[in-house]
């Protein structure tokens, strides 16, 4: 009976070394979304912020490309951002973003990271004409 209460100790041991390091290593990927009411609502500059949204018709490109400022939508919300770095080649009005960063004091999103969500390209496929 000992030999058996001995595996279950060690299978035990095993299941919670393997728990723990699970835990640690997606609870630095796992951050949640914010809404654009929610970034502008966190304004500290020390606590960067994920958000989602839509890039608007108003994207303006500055210091060869290096330098973006947009606006992003979701619902009736919006907010401008600001980003320096390379964009996603996707990158443009309509597309869907996910941006790291803080909401400065004057209501400014300044971005750290800009990432695109891939459209689908298993959509509804619309019915085409006979021929």
């Amino acid at each position: 009976m000992k030999p058996r209460v001995g595996w279950i100790v060690v299978c035990v041991a095993i299941a919670l070394c393997v728990a723990y390091l699970i835990f640690t290593a997606t609870r630095t990927t796992a951050m949640y979304y914010r809404t654009i009411a929610e970034a502008r609502a966190d304004i500290n500059a020390s606590s960067d912020v994920r958000v989602i949204a839509v890039v608007q018709p108003d994207v303006k490109r500055l210091e060869a490309g290096q330098e973006v400022r947009f606006t992003a939508g979701a619902g009736r919300d919006s907010m401008p951002v600001e980003y320096r770095g390379a964009l996603p080649d996707i990158f443009r009005p309509g597309i869907q973003v996910v941006m790291d960063g803080h909401m400065r004091p004057d209501g400014v999103f300044e971005a750290s990271s800009v990432l695109a969500k891939c459209p689908s390209r298993f959509g509804a496929a619309t019915a085409s004409p006979p021929p």
